[in-house]
C-alpha cells in the first residue's frame, strides 16, 4: 500500500506502530497531521549533546513553544517514555537538517547523519489539542504558521523569535472554550500566546502562511471571526537559523511524529 491509496479515514484508523511502519518502509513520506487519531504527535528537535544542556534550558524558558514530552539519553533513538519501539531516525515522514545557520537537507530518514553524541527532544504538537476542540464540536478553522516579533527567552546559544500557529474562531463563546480547552493540555503548547490583530505580533499578511499552511488560497477572515495564536514547534527551527546552531535535526513542518500516548494521557485531568 502506497500514500495515494490510503485514506484520511485510513490514515485516521491506524494505530501508531502501524503508521511508522509504513513511514520507515518509505510508503509514507507526506504530510501526516491527520494519522492515529487521538494520539499525540510530536515536533522533533535533535542536538549534539553538547547542546543538549542549552536546548533543555531554552524550552524550560519557553514553554508555550518548546513543550518537552520526552528526552532520550545521549546516543539513543527510542524515546524511552513515549514510543520505545519506535526509531527517531527513520520514523518521521520527512526531516530537516540545518548546519551552522542553513537549512542543507530534506531527508526521509537522518540515519547517515547519527552519531553518539546526539540528543534527541520531543516536543508538543497543536495538532494533540486540535482533536479535543473538535470533539467539543468548537467552530474553527486553522489558517497556517507564522513567523512573530515575539522575542523568545535566550538560552546559551540558543536565541530568536517564536513562530505561531493561528486558527479563527466563529464566536466569543469557541473562543473561550479553546483557551478553557487548550489551557489544560499545556504539553501541546498550552492557551493562546496571543489574542487579536496578527499585525501587532508582526504576522506581515495573514492569508500568506510564511512558514507551513495547508492552505493556499485562505478564504476572507469574517468580520466576526476571533483571530487566536498558539506557540509552534516549528520555533527551534527558525532559531537554528538565527542563532546559527553548528548542527540540528528536526521535522519537517507538518511531517510529525507519532507517539504511543494518547493525547489525554499528556493533558492536565
Amino acid at each position: 500500500m502506497n500514500q495515494q491509496d490510503l485514506s484520511e479515514s485510513n490514515l485516521a484508523d491506524m494505530m501508531p506502530s502501524e503508521f511508522r511502519d509504513l513511514v520507515r518502509r518509505g510508503e509514507w513520506s507526506a504530510v501526516n497531521t491527520n494519522a492515529c487519531r487521538g494520539y499525540a504527535h510530536a515536533n522533533l528537535v535533535i542536538v549534539p549533546k553538547s547542546l543538549a544542556f542549552e536546548f533543555l534550558l531554552f524550552c524550560h524558558r519557553n514553554p508555550n513553544p518548546c513543550p518537552v514530552i520526552d528526552v532520550t539519553n545521549p546516543g539513543e533513538y527510542h524515546a524511552q517514555f513515549s514510543a520505545p519501539e519506535a526509531d527517531l531516525r527513520t520514523d518521521l515522514p520527512r526531516y530537516r537538517v540545518f548546519k551552522s545557520g542553513e537549512l542543507i537537507d530534506e531527508p526521509l530518514d537522518v540515519i547517515q547523519y547519527w552519531d553518539e553524541n546526539l540528543v534527541a527532544f520531543l516536543l508538543g504538537c497543536s495538532t494533540n489539542f486540535d482533536s479535543s476542540l473538535r470533539a467539543a464540536n468548537v467552530q474553527y478553522r486553522y489558517i497556517g504558521d507564522y513567523s512573530t516579533n515575539i522575542e523568545c527567552v535566550p538560552a546559551g546559544s540558543f536565541h530568536g523569535f517564536m513562530v505561531v500557529s493561528t486558527r479563527l474562531f466563529k464566536t466569543s463563546h469557541d473562543a473561550v472554550r479553546a483557551i478553557q480547552i487548550t489551557s489544560r493540555n499545556l504539553a501541546a503548547h498550552g492557551p493562546p500566546v496571543y489574542i487579536g490583530n496578527p499585525k501587532d505580533i508582526g504576522i506581515k499578511d495573514i492569508y500568506h502562511p510564511d512558514m507551513f499552511s495547508f492552505d493556499e488560497h485562505i478564504q476572507p477572515i469574517e468580520p466576526n471571526e476571533i483571530i487566536m495564536s498558539w506557540g509552534c514547534g516549528v520555533t527551534p527551527q527558525t532559531v537554528a537559523l538565527t542563532s546559527k546552531i553548528p548542527f540540528m535535526i528536526s521535522h519537517c513542518p507538518g511531517h510529525m511524529f507519532v507517539t504511543d500516548k494518547l493525547s489525554e494521557e499528556l493533558a492536565v485531568l
